[in-house]
């Protein structure tokens, strides 16, 4: 006769919880961890080769350094300043969107420009200059953030031809305050961005940072020119830039596409 089997057939199940399963804030609080985790750590290890490069070059860098009202040094500290606010877009969707290419799009954004912002502000600090100016913005292109700066680039508006965002949500309210540089997010738009979660946080994301990328290239192609710029490492980092954001634009200008939402007018 065979023994019956010992295991009673309504046993309770010993299996671990399902990690497919678990709750989507959690998954998503540590995709981005993940996220931050392996940006500090590309970030670390970037700024450790910096810092022995400038103590390396620093000397040699000092004697060389061009003028303070120079457009290397006006590129390298109003850049500073556009990828500042670029950093904080990305991480805010990063903790506040859903979309997983927008998580991505953001995640190279924030690898990229914090990368760049390190080199820039080597060669600032390897120069002798503070890494904010005390100029107005883009002045060292001949005019300040104001007026002559819309003139150079214009936004979708303008080289599209189509029509201001239909979405009232979309634009920002008239009368706002004005940005620090052309492209660059209001604080009212800051914390709009803030306050938002999901997808509107995502499109939102998208919309602000393809107007900040067309805002910044002109000081790029600016930057390029070896009549404006004789430092070649500095043309190349803008050459590099406008490379990159090229790509990234057209990228945004897809994703806005296909989630049926209108990019932002230059501001």
């Amino acid at each position: 006769m065979t023994d019956p089997d010992p295991r009673p057939a309504d046993a309770p199940s010993t299996s671990t919880a399902d990690p497919d399963h678990e709750p989507s804030s959690a998954a998503s609080r540590r995709t981005l961890m993940t996220a931050l985790a392996t940006v500090v750590a590309l970030l670390v290890g970037i700024g450790l080769a910096m810092v022995i490069s400038t103590m390396v070059r620093s000397d040699d860098a000092a004697a060389a350094a061009p003028a303070e009202d120079s457009a290397a040094v006006g590129l390298t500290q109003d850049m500073i300043h556009h990828h500042e606010q670029g950093v904080e877009m990305s991480t805010i969707v990063l903790e506040n969107g859903t979309d997983p290419q927008v998580r991505d799009l953001a995640v190279q954004i924030l690898a990229v420009q914090s990368n760049e912002i390190g080199h820039m502000e080597a060669w600032l600090t390897a120069w002798g200059y503070p890494h904010a100016g005390t100029d107005t913005s883009m002045a060292w292109m001949g005019h300040g953030a104001a007026g002559s700066g819309h003139e150079a680039h214009e936004g979708h508006g303008a080289h599209t031809g189509s029509a201001l965002p239909s979405s009232p949500a979309a634009s920002p309210a008239a009368g706002a305050e004005s940005p620090a540089m052309p492209g660059m997010a209001t604080e009212s738009e800051m914390e709009r961005l803030r306050a938002l979660r999901g997808p509107e946080a995502d499109i939102y994301f998208v919309q602000l940072m393809l107007r900040h990328h067309e805002g910044g290239l002109p000081m790029m192609d600016h930057a390029m020119n070896p009549d404006n710029v004789s430092e070649g490492d500095v043309r190349e980092l803008a050459t590099e830039m406008r490379e990159t954001q090229d790509a990234e634009i057209a990228l945004m200008e897809t994703m806005l596409a296909e989630r049926n939402a209108q990019p932002l007018p230059m501001n």
